[in-house]
């Protein structure tokens, strides 16, 4: 293979790797995952990040309605804290907004699966008012 050609490729894999990671912070509110596997770096960050929640055509805002509707059917713990945490702390989402979600999604999806994303809710409010040092409800 050209050697220009194989130099090009690298350069565009790490532009794509930073615009993910770049992405997923802002998105997340959080630092990127170290992309020690295959999963995290070119799944996680390259792909998710890099690629899917920086297309046109949906708001970031948007985007997270549907994240936060398809981790709570999903039921994975990890995901909906994360997912539910980034929402409220990037003020993409208002408290009162997502305890409305939280109710949309029960008749939807059923209880047992809102009351994970209802505590995945109080649990992200405790964590980020006792970083604001207080809160609101």
């Amino acid at each position: 293979m050209d050697d220009s050609y194989e130099e090009f490729a690298r350069d565009a894999a790490l532009a794509r790797t930073e615009r993910g990671r770049k992405r997923y912070k802002e998105v997340m509110v959080s630092e990127p995952p170290p992309g020690i596997s295959v999963f995290t770096g070119q799944g996680v960050v390259d792909s998710v990040f890099a690629e899917l929640w920086d297309r046109p055509g949906l708001s970031r805002r948007d985007r997270r309605w549907i994240t936060l509707a398809c981790v709570g059917a999903a039921g994975a713990d990890q995901p909906i804290q994360s997912h539910v945490t980034a929402a409220l702390a990037s003020g993409d989402i208002s408290r009162e907004e997502f305890q409305e979600f939280v109710l949309h999604f029960a008749y939807y999806a059923g209880w047992p699966r809102a009351s994970a994303l209802e505590m995945a809710y109080y649990k992200a409010v405790a964590a980020l008012d006792a970083e604001a040092g207080g809160g609101e409800d």
